[in-house]
């Protein structure tokens, strides 16, 4: 569905005709004035790394910061800017919780806060492997000695003399 005046950057977005607001969007780029006070967007030297991140925790936390430095931009926005690929709700539970998101869930954020950028993309990426191959080694290690428990018989068990 079109929608005239309004230029959606990825696709169209189911989430929109909800919130009411669509009409209202300006079609226009607006022009405001240049308030010197104001302190201008950090350049790229100053954008969280991702790679800096070696636990789910701080991967998060570079993630609100990023957020942070791309325009801080809202959940209801952040939706709208990733063609509402992942819904605002979403967006909460992940970038306020404490687990690892999903795949598809971190190139929405991606796209949301900084575009097509497949630098950015490839950066991010990289990084969620990394931390996901770790995750499931970790996860193997203690199954593996879960495992080992229960095949060895407790040998404070055993009878004496035998």
């Amino acid at each position: 569905m079109r929608v005239p005046g309004v230029l959606e950057p990825t696709g169209p977005n189911r989430s929109l005709h909800r919130a009411g607001w669509l009409d209202r969007v300006p079609s226009e780029p607006m022009t405001l004035p240049i308030d010197p006070t104001e302190s201008a967007r950090p350049g790229p030297e100053q954008r969280p790394n991702p790679m800096d991140a070696n636990t789910p925790a701080e991967f998060l936390l570079t993630m609100r910061r990023y957020l942070a430095w791309a325009g801080d931009w809202s959940y209801l926005e952040l939706e709208y800017k990733c063609g509402g690929v992942v819904s605002s709700a979403k967006f909460q539970r992940a970038l306020e919780g404490t687990e690892l998101p999903g795949y598809v869930f971190l190139m929405a954020f991606v796209t949301a806060c900084v575009g097509t950028d497949e630098g950015e993309r490839l950066r991010w990426a990289t990084s969620w492997h990394r931390l996901r191959r770790a995750a499931r080694a970790e996860e193997d290690a203690r199954l593996r000695a879960s495992l080992q428990e229960v095949q060895q018989p407790d040998s404070s068990n055993r009878p004496h003399g035998s």
